[in-house]
Formats: C-alpha cells, sequence, structure tokens
C-alpha cells in the first residue's frame, strides 16, 4: 500500500513540475525589450501613396567642370616658385607659377663667357692697332712698307668681325632669357590647391573651377528612355542631401568597345554603359568627390503634392516618414510651392512610396509595423529596383 502511494505521489510531482519548467524551456518566459519591436495594435495610420510610376536610376560621382592638374616637367630641375597660395581663386591668365631651365641657363653661361672672351679679342685687336699706328708713325717715310689707311682699313675689318661674334652672342642671351624662366599661367577661373605632401609624384598644383556636375553612367536599357535637359532628382548618398537639376550630356557612345567575337548577343549578360553629364540647380550641401543618385521619372513629370502634415522638419531639413514594406525609415526632401493643405515635393521621393500622413499614436524612425493593406484596398507596392 505504502508503494503505491508513493508512486501515485512522484506521478503527481512529476506532472507539477512539467506545468511549471517546460513553459521555460520552450520560450515561454522571454525576456521583453529589443531595440525594435513590432507593433501589433491599430495605429490607425493614414497613409499618402506616391504614384507608380517608371524611373531611371543613375549613380555618378561630383566632378568639377574644369580641372587641371600641373605635373613637374622632366626639365623642372629647380624648385618651381609658386606664385599663388592655396585657396586663391584666379582668373584665366594668371601666373601660377614659375621655374627655372637649367639646361637653358647653361647655354646662356656659355655665351657669357664667349663675350667675355670676345671682348679680351676686340682689346687685343686695338691694342695691336695703336701699337701699328704707332710703329708707322715712328718709321721713316721711305721705310714705311704700307699706308696709315691701311693699317686702319686692316684693324678695323677684324673688329668688325669680332662685333659680329659679340651683336650674335647678345642676340642668342637674349632669345634664350626668354626661356630660362618658364611660367605656367590658368587657362581657366578657378580654386587654387597646393599639395601639402612634397613627394616626386604630387603636381606643384591643382585647379579646379568652382562649376561642378554629376558624371554618371546609364546602361543600355534605360538610354532610349532618358533625354537631354530632362529633369532629375538627386540627393547625396552618404548625407541625403536633396537638389534637383537635368542632364545636360548623353555621350553615344561606350566608353570601351565590349564587342568581342565570343560576346553574348541574347541580351543576357554584361550591358554596355553610356556616359551622362547632370546639371546642378543648386551646389548648397554639394562638394566634389561626393556620389550622387540621380532619379529620372518617365512620363508623366507632373509634380508630387503631399499632405502638408505630413512633412516634418528637423536641423533645417524637412523629411517624411515612409513605410518601407512595415519597416518605417526617414526621407529627405526638398519642398516647393505651398497650396492648400500640401506642397509640392521637388525631390527625395521615390516611386510607390506610402507615406505616413498621421496616426493614433507617434511613429518615429526605425519602428516595425505590421503592413495593413486592408485600411487602402490595396496590395503593397512592388519592391523598387
Amino acid at each position: 500500500m505504502k508503494k503505491r502511494t508513493m508512486i501515485i505521489v512522484g506521478v503527481i510531482a512529476v506532472v507539477c513540475i512539467g506545468i511549471f519548467v517546460l513553459p521555460s524551456l520552450l520560450g515561454g518566459n522571454k525576456k521583453a525589450g529589443s531595440e525594435k519591436k513590432t507593433v501589433s495594435e491599430d495605429l490607425g495610420i493614414e497613409y499618402f501613396d506616391v504614384p507608380d510610376i517608371e524611373q531611371v536610376y543613375i549613380n555618378g560621382v561630383i566632378q568639377p567642370e574644369q580641372a587641371e592638374a600641373f605635373a613637374k616637367d622632366s626639365k623642372m630641375t629647380s624648385t618651381p616658385e609658386i606664385k599663388v597660395k592655396n585657396g586663391d581663386v584666379v582668373e584665366p591668365e594668371t601666373e601660377l607659377f614659375t621655374y627655372e631651365d637649367k639646361e637653358v641657363t647653361k647655354e646662356i653661361e656659355a655665351q657669357n663667357n664667349t663675350l667675355s672672351k670676345l671682348a679680351t679679342k676686340k682689346q687685343n685687336i686695338y691694342n695691336k692697332w695703336n701699337r701699328a699706328i704707332d710703329n708707322f708713325n715712328k718709321a721713316k717715310e721711305e721705310e714705311r712698307n704700307t699706308t696709315g689707311a691701311a693699317i686702319n682699313e686692316q684693324h678695323q675689318a677684324e673688329i668688325d668681325g669680332v662685333d659680329e661674334e659679340i651683336l650674335f652672342s647678345n642676340e642668342t642671351i637674349a632669345d634664350l632669357t626668354t626661356k630660362q624662366f618658364i611660367s605656367t599661367k590658368a587657362k581657366f577661373k578657378g580654386r587654387v590647391s597646393i599639395p601639402e605632401v612634397k613627394d616626386e609624384n604630387a603636381p606643384v598644383l591643382r585647379l579646379t573651377s568652382d562649376g561642378l556636375y554629376v558624371a554618371g553612367k546609364v546602361n543600355e536599357k534605360d538610354l532610349m528612355k532618358i533625354a537631354v535637359d530632362q529633369k532629375a532628382n538627386l540627393s547625396v548618398v552618404s548625407s541625403g542631401t536633396t537638389v534637383t537639376g537635368k542632364i545636360s550630356y548623353i555621350d553615344d557612345n561606350p566608353p570601351e568597345a565590349k564587342a568581342d567575337q565570343g560576346e553574348n548577343t541574347s541580351g543576357e549578360g554584361t550591358m554596355s554603359t553610356y556616359n551622362v553629364k547632370l546639371a546642378l540647380d543648386s551646389l548648397g550641401g554639394i562638394k566634389n568627390g561626393y556620389h550622387m543618385q540621380a532619379t529620372i521619372n518617365i512620363g508623366d513629370n507632373k509634380p508630387i503634392e503631399v499632405p502638408k502634415k505630413a512633412i516634418h522638419e528637423q536641423d533645417g531639413k524637412k523629411y517624411v516618414l515612409v513605410n518601407d514594406f512595415g519597416s518605417v525609415i526617414r526621407r529627405d526632401v526638398q519642398v516647393g510651392e505651398e497650396k492648400e493643405g500640401s506642397m509640392v515635393i521637388n525631390s527625395g521621393l521615390e516611386s510607390a512610396d506610402r507615406i505616413i500622413v498621421s496616426s493614433k499614436k507617434d511613429v518615429k524612425e526605425g519602428d516595425l509595423i505590421e503592413e495593413d493593406n486592408q485600411g487602402s484596398g490595396e496590395a503593397a507596392p512592388a519592391a523598387k529596383e
């Protein structure tokens, strides 16, 4: 009897342990708190859906309209004398730097040595001439084998010959002097940049124009969809700064020919790319070397009007919150004309963006929210390329 009782008590103990311990082992006692949590409650979010239009994306880099790096010349055997300062904005024909061509300097020195020798030679002729005249005057008339006029003519001819050599050397020196110091001048208006490190490969200085543009590439699939003067919305990849602009140039030829004999002609594989330039309407927050992404809307370029209450501002930048497939993200935008209850968005939005206009509770960047497609009666927008 006692044995039976002990078995029953043991079974009951095992069941109790299972009731309390198993949920913990199966994760039923998880700790709350994570960096991002999905909000499953009804937030009553009101959306504005950006029209789903075809777009072409162009990635590029900011470059100056004109730039020149002045490399060290092979004749530059001396340290250049820089005539400008780092950061100076110079006009065309401004002297940037000069340097001495020491080979030319050697030729000038050689010509100067020649001049010294010619001067000595000329003086010796005069001395010889004077002695000849003295000897002529001292000699008796019957002992003279020549005339004074003949003596003068002979020595004057020698002086004239030396003078010709002197004239030639002086002309040579004058010509060489113009080549002795080589002056380099600016070909366009630009800003001077002088490298801090003076190594062998560093240029003497660089000159870049203040005007900037975006140098990008477009693939052959999108080439025929775009045109010069087409408007573009551009954003800085690193900061999100947005500006407007337009296509200013499209190259008709790819940078490098890829038409090899074994190339795949079925339409698959690598496509050719073509150089594209985009002009910017504003350079605020833009610097040389920044990476940019341009968005070209194909077809209807009707401006997008977003409800004014959907636009927020922080640190002087305007932005909207977008439900990006359940994740709340921020898009910096450039606004244009203000209308009754709405504002025109010039740049910053993407096709089919779901902009959060309002909600019952605050929604912030980084929140994860459940997709609610029933509110709009539409399916979730397709993924953007």
